[in-house]
C-alpha cells in the first residue's frame, strides 16, 4: 500500500461524496438539472508538519517513482479516526478506497530535519 503512510500519518482527512451535476437555465428561466453519472469520492488529505525527515525519506521517494495511473488501496483506520466510524470498531469492516493520487503537495524541510508540506494530498476514488 504505497499510499496508505498518507493516511496514517495525516491530521486531518476530508471526503466529498457530493455528485456532480450540470446546470443549464433557459431564457425563460426554467432550470435543468442532471446529474453527470457517478461520482467518485474525493480524499482530501492534510499530512501532519513536523515529522523527521528521517521517518518520511523513504515515503517520499516512493513517490516519485510511482505510477500516478494504477490505483493504491488505502484503508481509513479505525485507531486514528474512530468517529468516522462512530466509535464502533469495524474490524475487519473497515472501509477501504480504491485510489489514484491526483495532486502530491510541495515538500520542505525546516528546523533540523522536519518536513511540512504546502497543502493536503488529494486523492480521487477510482470507479
Amino acid at each position: 500500500m504505497a499510499l496508505q503512510w498518507i493516511i496514517d500519518k495525516s491530521e486531518s482527512l476530508s471526503i466529498n461524496r457530493k455528485p456532480v451535476v450540470a446546470r443549464t437555465t433557459a431564457r425563460d428561466g426554467s432550470i435543468r438539472i442532471v446529474s453527470r453519472g457517478s461520482q467518485p469520492a474525493r480524499i482530501e488529505v492534510k499530512v501532519a508538519d513536523g515529522i523527521p525527515w528521517t521517518s518520511l525519506k523513504a515515503d517520499i521517494y516512493d513517490l516519485d517513482s510511482m505510477s500516478y495511473s494504477t490505483p493504491q488501496t488505502v484503508t481509513i483506520p479505525f485507531s486514528k479516526y474512530p468517529w468516522y466510524y462512530n466509535n464502533a470498531n469495524p474490524g475487519a469492516g473497515a472501509e477501504s478506497f480504491s485510489v489514484y493520487l491526483l495532486q502530491v503537495p510541495e515538500w520542505t524541510l525546516f528546523a533540523r530535519n522536519q518536513v511540512s508540506w504546502s497543502g493536503p494530498f488529494i486523492l480521487v476514488q477510482a470507479i
